[in-house]
């Protein structure tokens, strides 16, 4: 009689398919992927802003400007290109604008447009630069000759970079330097508003109004009528336009 033999044949289970396939395991699973994802994305070096491209600028360093905008170490998902600009033009009095932007995974771009100095506001060894909106910042090196005009204010008031100088007295003084590109240096004081030295020594005085060009063809004439009767003045004042007058 021939001998019997148990065979035992395990029994494979894949109820832990059926699991998955309920939609709370599927939550818990996605969960799970989105918070590794995020934990990735936050501690990946790659993510977080170490350099930046730096367009448009010829006098202001551009590792300055880098370090100004506040993006040199931030997360890419926290950088705000609106509060980066902002704070770069209020860093930086000598831009007149800024724009950021970024790519992924940490890649950013700041284009500026520096303001171009016309006036170089002197008084006593503080110098700032003025551009013609009447801006003001404070002086950069360069190579370039940027033929300001000099203002040297003999009784004040010092310019503060980043804070805005009297249009009057800027526009009054490139108004002359238009009419007189041959004189770039001025000075000013309540007493006599914008004034320079004649090339024979003698002071000039323009005062300070919107008809600055014709002070200056009042000047020409009157000063070729003392050159014709030799006369050399001490000083010559055209602040009452219809009544200029010279001392001797």
């Amino acid at each position: 009689m021939p001998r019997s033999s148990s065979h035992f044949e395990p029994q494979i289970s894949f109820d832990w398919l059926a699991d998955l396939s309920k939609p709370r395991a599927v939550t818990a699973m996605l969960l799970v992927v989105l918070a590794a994802v995020v934990v990735w994305i936050g501690l990946d070096g790659s993510f977080y802003v170490s350099r930046l491209s730096v367009t448009g600028v010829t006098r202001t360093p551009p590792l300055e400007v880098a370090n100004m905008s506040g993006l040199v170490g931030t997360h890419i998902f926290w950088v705000n290109t609106a509060d980066a600009e902002a704070l770069l033009l209020r860093s930086s009095p000598a831009l007149k604008s800024a724009q950021i932007t970024c790519q992924l995974p940490a890649k950013c771009a700041i284009k500026v447009i520096e303001r171009t100095p016309v006036v170089a506001w002197r008084y006593g060894e503080a110098v700032t630069w003025v551009d013609a909106d009447g801006e003001t910042f404070s002086p950069q090196p360069t190579t370039a000759d940027l033929k300001l005009v000099t203002i040297e204010a003999v009784q004040g008031p010092a310019l503060i970079a980043g804070r805005p100088a009297d249009p009057e007295v800027i526009a009054a003084a490139l108004s002359v330097a238009k009419a007189m590109p041959g004189v770039r240096s001025y000075r000013y004081s309540g007493a006599h508003g914008l004034e320079f030295n004649d090339e024979r020594g003698f002071p000039v005085y323009l005062g300070l109004a919107d008809d600055m060009s014709d002070r200056v063809m009042i000047w020409k004439a009157l000063r070729d009528s003392l050159a014709a009767r030799d006369v050399l003045p001490t000083f010559v004042d055209i602040r009452y336009p219809l009544a200029p007058f010279y001392g001797e």
